[in-house]
């Protein structure tokens, strides 16, 4: 059992998480990631020289594997909940389905990753990631069953920053705005005048998360200015309401 200390991270393949990996990637360190799509994660392997594991973290059998992984490090310094994926079905089809693989996949695999690694985060005083989302402060109607699971993720990456406090371990909830990747473009959003701004680059967003873990903070945006989003749906939801329908009659 490797008596040094482990940085996982989930849904690093690509994106947000691959990103992340290369600014934590150390020659004298462990570094895990896990995926659900074996080419890329064998490419980013292969670029970083790291450890990796194809595991569906929706599913049990992804959660077991992973546990069975993790018993080779007795301290886990980090962990990065990155998993995620699109569930853009409209909420009024009332497909349960969907919202059930969301809730899987954004909120239930973030509570099953943090319970199979908390022995090793309490032995490392370690810190954790949950990289969630401005939709997990805001409801526009865009890929809701997203949303809603983003809601949820929130909410317990909140609460277990709280308890986790009391016992040595550090808990990050990082919110980012739109990021183009290679999954998600945005390519409407950065071709408009003045929306453009609103989206930043993986790298940009790694940075700024790291750098809110840097300083030990509870919660960030990415960029920053987002919070003021969710200032106004808890201030003023029907302006905010009335803003997402234009921007779904707009760009879709």
């Amino acid at each position: 059992m490797s008596e040094r200390d482990l940085t996982l991270i989930t849904g690093g393949s690509a994106g947000i998480g691959l990103a992340l990996a290369r600014r934590l990637v150390r020659p004298d360190g462990d570094l895990l990631l896990v995926a659900r799509g074996p080419k890329r994660l064998a490419a980013a392997g292969r670029e970083l020289g790291c450890e990796t594991l194809v595991a569906d973290l929706a599913s049990a059998d992804g959660i077991t594997a992973l546990a069975e992984r993790l018993s080779d490090w007795r301290r886990i310094g980090l962990v990065v909940n990155n998993a995620g994926g699109p569930f853009r079905a409209p909420l009024i089809e009332h497909d349960s389905d969907e919202a059930a693989r969301a809730i899987d996949l954004l909120y239930l695999a973030m509570v099953r990753v943090t319970a199979v690694a908390w022995p090793g985060l309490l032995a490392a005083g370690g810190s954790v990631v949950n990289v969630v989302s401005v939709a997990g402060t805001v409801a526009t109607g865009s890929a809701p069953h997203y949303a809603a699971a983003k809601h949820a993720a929130i909410a317990w990456s909140r609460g277990l920053h709280v308890e986790a406090a009391a016992v040595g371990v550090h808990v990050l909830t990082a919110n980012p705005g739109p990021v183009a990747t290679s999954a998600f473009p945005h390519d409407r959003l950065r071709q408009h005048r003045w929306l453009r701004h609103a989206v930043i680059d993986e790298d940009r967003c790694a940075a700024s998360i790291l750098h809110a873990l840097e300083r030990r903070r509870s919660e960030s945006f990415q960029p920053e200015w987002w919070r003021v989003a969710g200032i106004a749906q808890a201030i003023a939801p029907g302006t905010v309401a009335r803003l997402a329908r234009r921007s779904r009659e707009r760009f879709g």
